[in-house]
């Protein structure tokens, strides 16, 4: 991956392929630190992954616009960016994948969480002494004396 590749404007074919494939190269790497749980990993790579989507989205926004044109390319060259387009889509495909189980995965979590905070909160809200068993007087054929000056 190029960090100073930056596309103008008007960019050539084999531009485009190029950053198709170092976004694709880059979400691989994520994908592949997600699948891991390898999060801090994943994070890190977000600053890059939001640059190259910007000149992604750029390039594709000058080819929709028909600021730009792939119309002097050479078959090789169209070959080559719809390789690497290709590419790409499945690399996003599996990418999404991978970011959906994650987050489900930390929903479980969080919700397992809130379940255990939930119980444990209403065992203290329902908090009573102990029942004790009633206490159950024999009948006795005399009386009971009680001596109250302790």
């Amino acid at each position: 991956m190029n960090p100073d590749r930056n596309l103008k404007p008007s960019f050539k074919p084999l531009e485009l392929a190029a950053i198709t494939d170092d976004l694709s190269a880059l979400l691989a790497r994520e994908t592949a630190a997600l699948a891991a749980m390898r999060l801090q990993d994943a994070i890190a790579l977000k600053d890059e992954k939001a640059r190259l989507t910007r000149i992604y989205r750029a390039a594709i926004e000058e080819l929709r616009a028909g600021r730009t044109s792939l119309r002097e390319a050479t078959v090789e060259e169209r070959q080559r960016i719809t390789e690497a387009a290709t590419k790409l889509a499945q690399v996003v495909s599996e990418n999404e994948s991978a970011l959906r189980a994650g987050r489900a995965a930390i929903e479980r979590v969080v919700a397992a969480i809130a379940r255990a905070v939930n119980a444990k909160r209403r065992s203290l809200n329902a908090y009573a002494p102990p029942r004790r068993a009633p206490i159950r007087l024999m009948p006795m054929g005399g009386g009971i004396a009680v001596d109250h000056r302790l």
